[in-house]
């Protein structure tokens, strides 16, 4: 074995090999770096030829149906026809995708089969290519009648929350309300919207999710002032910040008085 200095040539040309090698690791480790956050900042690819849409069937006495768009089954099963939502995740912002002015089909189904037995609506819709709406159902039997709102998002905000209230109860003009307290004697009451007409929307209004207080509810009233319906209460998720869009409808008659027809607050739909 031969003993002595190292050879100084080979000792630059290793450094030199060592400086190469991590140059050339960072310049990978950018390139990766960089794909990654392109992939993870890239929008949800959606169909630019199809319409996206929620539905929401508050039609008392009606069954669990079908919902088809053009003839094709778009519900796994049924849904219910008094209180149903597809697509029926509410906590999540899902939507169909449907022909532009498809029409709707709202069925019972032969047993064990997808075919038609009694068909109980049956409609073509104005809905365009590329937004999302919210379809809804209300009044009952004969007057059945369903109708498309474009979901018009606003700009989402930090401690703010987008609420919305679809007015499907019949012989109804409303107010939405929030509440905003810790107890029956210390609370403060605003009407974030007035007016909302039968088939009206107040469209999405950002109320501030951070109060004094910090116990929010919703509720209706009637123009006349009598409050109607069970007050929600956004979750606590919801309620702390999350900038989500939410809709609450109202639902059942005016001046019903009893089940199914008694006037209701749903519970929120989440839409963005």
């Amino acid at each position: 074995m031969k003993c002595g200095l190292p050879n100084p040539k080979k000792i630059h040309m290793k450094n030199n090999f060592l400086k190469f090698f991590i140059a050339a690791s960072a310049i990978v480790v950018t390139v990766v770096s960089c794909e990654k956050a392109d992939l993870s900042t890239t929008e949800t690819i959606t169909p630019k030829d199809q319409a996206f849409v929620r539905i929401a069937l508050y039609s008392p006495n009606t069954p669990a149906v079908m919902i088809k768009a053009n003839d094709v089954k778009l519900n796994g099963g049924t849904t219910s026809g008094n209180g149903g939502v597809f697509p029926a995740t509410v906590g999540f912002p899902d939507y169909a995708a449907v022909a532009p002015n498809s029409t709707f089909k709202l069925s019972l189904p032969n047993t064990g089969t997808q075919n038609d037995s009694v068909v109980l609506f049956n409609s073509k819709l104005d809905i365009s290519a590329g937004k999302f709406y919210s379809l809804t159902l209300a009044d009952t039997g004969v007057n059945r009648t369903a109708f498309a709102i474009e979901d018009q998002f606003l700009p989402q905000r930090d401690s703010f929350l987008s609420v919305r209230l679809i007015n499907a109860m019949v012989g109804s003009t409303l107010h939405l309300i929030r509440v905003d307290s810790t107890s029956a004697s210390d609370f403060v009451r605003d009407t974030i919207a007035r007016n909302i007409p039968y088939k009206g929307t107040s469209g999405f209004i950002q109320v501030r999710t951070f109060t004094t207080r910090s116990f929010i509810r919703m509720r209706i009233a009637t123009t006349d002032g009598r409050a109607v319906g069970t007050p929600q209460i956004p979750p606590q998720q919801l309620a702390t910040g999350s900038r989500r869009s939410i809709t609450y409808y109202a639902s059942g008659f005016a001046n019903g008085t009893a089940a199914p027809f008694t006037p209701t607050l749903s519970a929120h739909v989440t839409n963005q």
